[in-house]
C-alpha cells in the first residue's frame, strides 16, 4: 500500500504520469514474470535494447497486492509505482511501449489480464528448475534463492495460460543455446521488428545492472545451463525430484531427466 505521506500526493502523480504514458507510448505494455532465478532480469536487458520498448530499470511489482473495484474489475496495488518511475525517468525517443520485468507476474495473470482488458502481452520465461533451485542471489549469495515448492508453484501458474492469446511461453535454455529464433519468435509474438539493436542488445542495453546481477550485464553463455549436472550438492537435486509435481514439469517442458 502507499505510505501515508505519498497518499495526498498520488492523485497528482497519476494524473500526471497518466498523461506522460498516453503521450509517449501507443502500443500494449509488456510485462515479464516467472519464477524467480529464471532469466526474467536477463530478457528485460535483452528487451531494453529494442528502439521502441521502454524498460523500466526496476522492478514495480505493480501486481504484488491487486485490488477490485465496484464492478468487480481488478487492478495493481502498486499503481503509483508506474507513474512515479514513468515521471522519474526519462523515456527513449522513438519508445512506443513499456516494459516491466517482476517474477511475480507470472502468478497474476488472471488480473492483470483483466486490469488492462486484454490489451498487453505477457512473457513467460522457463527454466530448469534443478539449476533454478541451485541458483543464490545476489543480495544473499550464502543461501538458495529458490526452494522446489515455488518453482513448481510459478511455473504451474504460468502454464495455466499457456494457450492465452496475449501470453508467450519460452525457456531460458532456448534463450541461450539458440538466440536468434528464439528472439525472432519472441518479438513476432510482441508485433516487433528484430531489429539489429537486439542482435546486439549487449551494446544496445538500456537496463544493464540490477540487483539479480552478480555485476553488470554480461554477453549470454551456457555456463548456467546443466549446473545441476556439476553440482557437489546433490541431496538439494534430490529434494527437488522428490516435490509433488517437479518431475511433471520438466517432463512437460522437454527437460532430460
Amino acid at each position: 500500500m502507499l505510505r501515508s505521506w505519498k497518499k495526498p500526493f498520488f492523485p497528482l502523480v497519476k494524473q500526471c504520469g497518466r498523461f506522460k504514458e498516453k503521450r509517449n507510448f501507443t502500443d500494449p505494455p509488456i510485462l515479464i514474470g516467472g519464477c524467480g532465478r529464471s532469466g526474467t532480469t536477463l530478457l528485460l536487458s535483452i528487451l531494453s535494447a529494442h528502439p521502441e520498448i521502454f524498460a523500466f530499470p526496476r522492478e514495480l511489482g505493480l501486481f504484488n497486492s491487486v485490488y477490485q473495484d465496484e464492478s468487480g474489475r481488478w487492478h495493481p496495488g502498486r499503481e503509483d509505482r508506474l507513474y512515479f518511475h514513468l515521471l522519474k525517468n526519462k523515456v527513449k525517443e522513438g519508445a512506443t511501449r513499456w516494459l516491466e520485468k517482476s517474477p511475480s507476474n507470472v502468478t497474476r495473470i488472471m488480473e492483470i489480464n483483466d486490469h488492462f482488458q486484454g490489451r498487453f502481452k505477457m512473457i513467460h520465461i522457463v527454466r530448469d528448475g534443478r539449476d533454478v533451485v541451485l541458483s543464490r542471489h545476489p543480495t544473499d549469495p550464502s543461501h538458495y534463492w529458490v526452494e522446489p515448492k515455488r518453482w513448481v508453484h510459478d511455473v504451474s501458474a504460468g502454464l495455466a495460460f499457456e494457450d492465452h492469446p496475449q501470453v508467450h511461453t519460452l525457456r531460458y535454455e532456448d534463450l541461450i543455446i539458440d538466440f536468434e529464433n528464439t528472439m525472432a519468435q519472441l518479438l513476432q509474438f510482441l508485433d516487433a521488428p528484430f531489429s539489429e539493436e537486439v542482435k546486439n542488445w549487449h551494446d544496445h542495453a538500456t537496463v544493464r545492472n540490477n540487483a539479480a546481477y552478480f555485476k553488470p550485464v554480461q554477453d549470454i553463455h551456457s555456463k548456467s545451463i546443466e549446473k545441476w549436472k556439476r553440482t557437489t550438492d546433490e541431496a538439494r537435486v534430490n529434494a527437488f525430484l522428490e516435490y509433488p509435481g517437479a518431475v511433471e514439469l520438466l517432463k512437460r517442458f522437454g527437460y532430460s531427466l
